[in-house]
């Protein structure tokens, strides 16, 4: 019924708290497809044992999340029937009644095309890790919804909102097969918010499932090392994702607001941070900038496939 496509590189720990869960799961009619970027550890050998039935993509390097989920989703789409895939992190142990939980509210939400998990944090349970991702209205940043803050019932509505984050994500075969894969330049980070945006513009629906939880080790596939390369990566794929996706009339009218957000955020890296992070911004902005004219015939057939007004998608920001 559904295809679990894990990416992963060096994970075998966090597998083991995964992999776990998914044996609790009350609905067990999945398949799991690792995606596997070169790891040297027992990731490979782990999921064999742990899951017979399951398929072993080996990249051979590390490739990033995007090409990682990319091949698993085209093993899924060419091999198997199944109508659902769900992109789990590594890093993510999902609540017993996750997989049912997902499915059950896709079938009864026949518009929505993709669904939206109540992640919360794995070590301190009281808190949310992310409720459905949006873009900010004013600076046009990704946002995920509810990040740090208590969980007090506030997100426990079921709705339609503007995307899913990836980590956690159900996706119906039809998104992939109408708006394409995650964008592979992206590497890492906001390919999911740029996925998302390219299924709003085609007029495919994101709902938010508050029952559907998980737990998510943030930053566990990661360490400290890695910040300014984050940094540095989120900067240029913002502009990216925005060049591709942004309606020209929002594009330009939101531009003010996109330099006076960049100046704020590059403050906070010079007060905050170090200098060495602020340079990484700067790189990155730079890095994107020369991409951009790349990504100009991607913008526009995003654009001419376009099924929704541009005052659609400007009332999904948030």
């Amino acid at each position: 019924m559904i295809n679990i496509v894990i990416p992963n590189f060096n994970g075998y720990e966090h597998l083991v708290t995964c992999y776990v869960s998914l044996k609790k799961q009350s609905l067990q009619d999945y398949t799991v497809i690792l995606c596997d970027n070169g790891s040297d550890d027992k990731s490979i050998e782990y999921t064999k044992e742990q899951f017979s039935n399951s398929a072993i993509i080996e990249i051979g390097y590390n490739s990033g999340f995007a090409k990682a989920v990319n091949e698993g989703i085209k093993y899924s789409l060419k091999n198997t029937n199944s109508e659902y895939i769900l992109l789990l992190n590594n890093d993510i142990e999902l609540a017993e009644n996750f997989i049912e939980t997902a499915i059950s509210a896709l079938e009864k939400n026949k518009d929505a095309s993709m669904l939206a998990a109540k992640m919360l944090n794995y070590y301190n349970r009281n808190i949310i890790d992310d409720c459905g991702d949006f873009i900010k209205a004013h600076g046009g940043s990704p946002l995920a919804r509810g990040h740090g803050e208590e969980d007090k019932g506030q997100y426990d509505k079921q709705e339609y909102i503007f995307g899913a984050c990836a980590g956690a994500a159900v996706y119906k075969r039809h998104v992939f097969e109408k708006i394409g894969f995650f964008d592979e330049s992206f590497f890492a980070y906001y390919e999911d918010i740029d996925l998302s945006f390219r299924a709003q513009l085609a007029g495919l629906k994101c709902l938010y499932e508050p029952l559907a939880v998980c737990f998510h080790k943030r930053g566990g596939t990661s360490s400290v090392a890695t910040h300014g390369f984050q940094t540095e990566m989120c900067e240029r794929n913002l502009l990216l994702m925005r060049i591709k996706n942004y309606p020209l009339s929002v594009y330009l009218l939101y531009q003010p607001l996109f330099f006076i957000a960049r100046i704020k955020r590059y403050y906070s890296f010079m007060r905050y941070h170090s200098f060495k992070i602020f340079l990484r911004a700067v790189k990155g902005y730079f890095r994107g900038i020369l991409i951009m004219v790349s990504k100009l015939p991607e913008r526009f057939r995003i654009q001419r496939n376009r099924k929704v007004s541009a005052s659609y998608i400007k009332s999904q920001f948030k």
